[in-house]
């Protein structure tokens, strides 16, 4: 391990001091000698007008563009608005200062037969627009090349896409979600050579987009804009595979549009423990994860259409969709449980299999009405459905002191289905007078459940006064209905230019029903027909709320304010019959909260964030019902009706900063929460180690988190670098009560760690990473002091490109190791992916051997450590399989097929 380090370290210093650049600086004035802040700096290759890099003035107008030396001509370009500049460069061999540039009114020109119409890209504001023809990628490219080749644009190893530093959470296309908002069906299959443009903006709610206000996202939204000579076509992408084991992966994917008229079908079925119908180049959509992430062998089939359009002058629907999915799942597991006592430990190994089935069903919709210029409606109903069936065995033993106290043995049968329908509407009406808005949204939800559960458990207590058996054979049928209606109005009225104080008023009203009955297994007539009367319950619940709010918000270039302080006025009454009694609760409520969040932008993108809320949380009712409930033979829950309502206090503090000069990024994230009169389990085990729960408060429980990252990112000629460690730690403080006896954790995590991504482009990407989690937790008023855990992972994922990437090899490496497991669980395995693949037939055909985990050592091994207790578990997966697959890629646009290269 200490070598493999040592090689990353040394290969990182050697391309890092080989990856010297060069800059030109200037500073830019107007015709009226006054300095330009926000102007465009892009220099171009002047063979094929190919963006090298691009670079903003600050607010002095100042600017340094860095780049590598170049030894073929190149023309520099400056552009605003209305304002422009240009000069060319034979060669850059060393840094150069044009001085003091003035700008000049924009017009076309001429440099060495290259003519210039179109920027490449386009600051303006928070805007950054690139145009993509000047995005050089291989005409067979899906868009997630070109985003690879736009300076600031970060795709880490794990996918997660940063721009200028800023995550990125949605992905739109045409303004519109393409199936999903994290983007994914769009970037692995829509064609690059059919995207005019791409647009990065700060994400907005619908609210923001409508009122036009600043948004207070800090998070990044990509728009890609299709052509408009190429849009109106259909693309096609269809996958199929078979392999060892009887493994299968299949996938389809159709595209139809025309103008505002888009079209969408995805299909997808596999046993290969993968839920999505996208896949990237290499793997396809082949299950990468190691055993860490657990979760049994699964089959996943779904299917989806996706529907938008534009219903009129006035009307869109902004989305339609369909999607079935159904999913078979087989999970085995075996666990060491060691419970924390004042004076001992209890020792519970368990083992357990089961068998899952669901089969989903939901519909979508969101509709847009211009009602006129000021005013627009939204109307998004909503419906899901779904149908769960399972069935399952398991055992356990719990010791104390190398005594056994209990054994248990069940077998489950469950059977159950959920509706849920959600009709919402939101209005939006803006005034001349800017800023000035009245919005209104109802939003409901009705969902309606039934379940029934046969349990067979055979539980054998041993006590010192002999052995006591608990057995039962029952049905358990569980209807619950939970409504929500909430409706809430809101009006903004600027102050100032710069500042809006909003007041607004919600109810919301929510009523919740819950029967459980149980029956018991008759030999007489072989059904459940014997009611048990001590185990059947129900529980109607009905909480109103009012909430008046009044907020106030504050957006200036440099400095951002939000604030809002309001009251939750509730009335809660809970009815419940438990062994024939009946339960009444009632309680009144007000209860304030607040929330404020400050940010300040520095010069070249830098932000600093606070970010204080404080808000009161009403206990659950199932929890304040003093009613004995022993459904569970090895568990007892007792509520309690003097609880008090949870207060708690968050605290955040982010800086991140971005310098598109250098392509270095970084961040710096603290927080604290502190909470008073938490809700907690109050839990006592008998002499057979049953385990008898209560609840109470307690204050003081606490907990702090800090993170920070770092991302240098080094380009020269076809190569790039980009360099990322990062460490995050985590403390919590929890106290609490067991047997009587008052107990405190602390619990600590470091989390260090750093990702590699070294490419030259279109031949050879290799990414390393390593990481390290060391948690440990000290107690007081245990049998035990400390419980720790190491769990330690390298990575290597390489790919190779040849032959025009027409040929690739892909290899995805990981070794896992974890410390102090206890006996009977392996502390550390491979886990190595492989494919190799050849596009061939004008790259539309693409025939790949994929091997999944290649020295057949996947596991799923873990420790965890809470406040009460820590267990050990593994869990079953995924194992080796190889598989053969062949994937073909159609496209036809405005009539005509793609030209061959």
């Amino acid at each position: 391990m200490k070598k493999i380090l040592l090689f990353v370290f040394l290969v990182c210093n050697f391309l890092i001091a080989h990856a010297q650049r060069l800059h030109i600086d200037g500073k830019i004035f107007d015709p009226e000698k006054k300095t330009v802040e926000n102007a465009t700096i892009y220099l171009l290759k002047a063979k094929d007008s190919s963006i090298i890099n691009y670079t903003t003035t600050n607010k002095e107008g100042k600017f340094s563009l860095q780049t590598d030396e170049i030894r073929e001509p190149s023309f520099l370009k400056i552009d605003t608005e209305k304002l422009s500049y240009s000069k060319a460069l034979e060669k850059i061999e060393q840094s150069l200062s044009l001085g003091d540039i003035e700008l000049e009114k924009k017009k076309v020109i001429n440099i060495d037969e290259v003519k210039i119409t179109v920027s490449p890209v386009k600051i303006k504001n928070d805007t950054i627009e690139f145009n993509a023809s000047a995005l050089k990628v291989r005409p067979d490219s899906q868009i997630d090349e070109l985003l690879k080749q736009i300076p600031g644009v970060e795709i880490g190893n794990d996918g997660k896409i940063t721009v200028n530093g800023k995550a990125v959470d949605q992905i739109m296309v045409n303004g519109k979600p393409f199936f999903d908002k994290d983007g994914k069906t769009a970037l692995q299959n829509l064609p690059a050579d059919i995207i005019k443009n791409i647009q990065f903006t700060t994400t907005k709610t619908k609210e923001e987009e409508l009122t036009k206000r600043a948004p207070k996202s800090q998070n990044t939204t990509i728009n890609f804009n299709i052509d408009e000579k190429k849009n109106k076509g259909l693309m096609s992408k269809i996958l199929a595979g078979y392999g060892s084991d009887k493994r299968y992966e299949g996938n389809v994917f159709l595209n139809y549009f025309k103008g505002d008229t888009k079209i969408s079908a995805l299909a997808s079925a596999n046993n290969i423990n993968s839920k999505s119908s996208s896949g990237d180049q290499i793997f396809d959509t082949m299950g990468r994860g190691s055993g860490q992430q657990g979760g049994g062998i699964q089959k996943f089939s779904s299917f989806g259409l996706n529907y938008n359009d534009k219903l009129g002058k006035d009307a869109n629907l902004d989305n339609l969709s369909l999607q079935y999915t159904d999913s078979e799942t087989e999970t085995r597991s075996k666990a060491s449980k060691t419970t924390l006592l004042p004076d001992s430990t209890l020792k519970t190994d368990s083992e357990s299999s089961n068998e899952n089935e669901s089969r989903q069903y939901n519909f979508n919709s969101s509709v847009g009405i211009k009602l006129d210029s000021l005013t627009n409606v939204y109307i998004a109903p909503s419906f899901s459905k779904s149908e769960t069936f399972s069935a399952g065995r398991s055992i356990s033993s719990t010791l104390k002191d190398n005594q056994l106290l209990n054994e248990s043995k069940n077998i489950t049968q469950t059977k159950g289905e959920t509706n849920t329908f959600s009709p919402n509407i939101n209005f939006f009406r803006n005034f001349r007078k800017k800023n000035r808005s009245l919005m209104a949204m109802i939003n409901t939800s009705i969902t309606e459940s039934n379940n029934n559960n046969i349990n067979q458990s055979l539980n054998t207590f041993y006590k010192d006064s002999g052995m006591t058996t608990d057995n039962r054979d029952q049905l358990q049928k569980t209807r619950s209905q939970d409504n929500n209606y909430s409706f809430m109005a809101k009006y903004t009225e600027p102050v100032s230019d710069s500042a809006t104080i909003g007041f607004s008023l919600q109810y919301n009203s929510k009523l919740t029903r819950d029967l459980k009955d149980f029956n018991d297994f008759d030999p007489a007539t072989g059904q459940y027909s014997q009611y048990n009367t001590r185990l059947s319950n129900s529980m109607d619940q009905r909480i109103n709320q009012f909430t008046p709010e009044l907020s106030y918000y504050l957006y200036k270039k440099k400095f951002g304010l939000w604030a809002m302080v309001n009251a939750d006025i509730s009335d809660m009454n809970v009815n419940s019959v438990f062994n024939g009694q009946l339960y009444n609760l009632q309680k009144n409520f007000v209860l304030p909260r607040y929330s404020t969040n400050i940010r300040y932008s520095f010069k070249d993108r830098q932000s600093l964030i606070l970010s204080n809320s404080s808000s009161f949380t009403i206990p659950d009712p199932g929890k304040m019902i003093p009613f004995k409930d022993e459904s569970n033979p090895l568990i007892t829950n007792t509520g309690n009706p003097d609880l008090k309502n949870t207060w708690s206090n968050e605290t955040n503090l982010s800086f991140n900063s971005y310098n598109i000069i250098k392509n270095l990024n970084y961040y710096i994230m603290a927080g604290f929460t502190y909470r008073n009169n938490d809700v907690i389990n109050y839990s006592k085990y008998d002499n057979s180690g049953r385990q008898i729960i209560t609840y109470s408060n307690i204050s003081g429980n606490k907990s702090f988190s800090f993170s920070t990252g770092l991302t240098k990112t080094f380009k020269w000629n076809d190569h790039k670098l980009r360099i990322a460690p990062r460490f995050s730690m985590n403390y919590n403080y929890n106290n609490g009560f067991i047997n009587g006896e008052a107990y405190k954790s602390r619990a600590y995590s470091f989390n260090p760690g750093l990702n590699l991504n070294y490419e030259i482009k279109d031949i050879f990407t290799i990414k390393p990473s390593y990481s390290l989690g060391y948690s440990f937790s000290n107690y007081t008023n245990y049998n035990v002091n400390t419980v720790n855990t190491t769990n330690q992972s390298l990575k290597v994922e390489v790919t190779n490109y040849l032959f025009q990437k027409a040929f690739f090899i892909g290899n995805d490496f990981s070794y896992n190791t974890n410390s102090n497991i206890a006996p009977g669980f392996k502390k550390d395995f491979y886990f190595w992916n492989a494919s190799v693949g050849y596009s061939f037939y004008n790259k539309q055909l693409t025939a790949k051997i994929k091997v999944y985990d290649v020295l057949n050592q996947n596991q799923s091994v873990k420790r965890t450590i809470t406040d009460s207790y820590f267990e050990d578990r593994e869990d079953l997966i995924l194992k080796r399989y190889i598989m053969f697959s062949l994937s073909m890629k159609l496209n036809k646009f405005a009539g005509k097929k793609p030209k061959k290269n």
